[in-house]
């Protein structure tokens, strides 16, 4: 009598992240975020990108219609916790040289994008820039 093979088949889409990939993020105040995902929010750049936080850096990203959100760091993939709405985060350790420069890798239903973060980025505004806007 033959063995049947009882491995089960590999699953499509992305891979499942690894068990404790990604500490989770402090929940944002649910004023921001709902003006955060309403597109109203003063300062984005306050809530999404690299912040420092006890333990490591919290990222967070907003992806519309993803299925997943990696963090790319010198070819290491992290994965972002989903927060619903688009919206994905996670606490990673902080590095010796701070803040690290990443990529976030973007899985959508049929294809994946590895994009830079632009709230990785300073503003291009500063306070004296919309100073001299709101003067004229």
């Amino acid at each position: 009598m033959a063995l049947r093979d009882t491995t089960p088949p590999e699953s499509a889409g992305p891979p499942m992240p690894p068990r404790g990939s990604c500490a989770s993020a402090p929940p944002l105040d649910p004023a921001d975020r709902a003006r955060l995902l309403a597109g109203a929010h003063h300062d984005p750049h306050a809530l999404l990108g690299t912040h420092p936080v006890p333990g490591g850096i919290v990222v967070r990203a907003l992806r519309p219609y993803a299925h997943a959100v990696r963090v790319v760091i010198d070819g290491r993939h992290t994965y972002l916790t989903s927060d619903g709405d688009g919206l994905f985060s996670g606490v990673l350790p902080l590095l010796d040289g701070g803040i690290p420069e990443y990529t976030l890798l973007v899985s959508y239903e049929d294809a994946e994008h590895e994009v830079h973060d632009p709230y990785r980025f300073l503003p291009a505004l500063g306070e004296f820039d919309l100073h001299l806007i709101s003067e004229g």
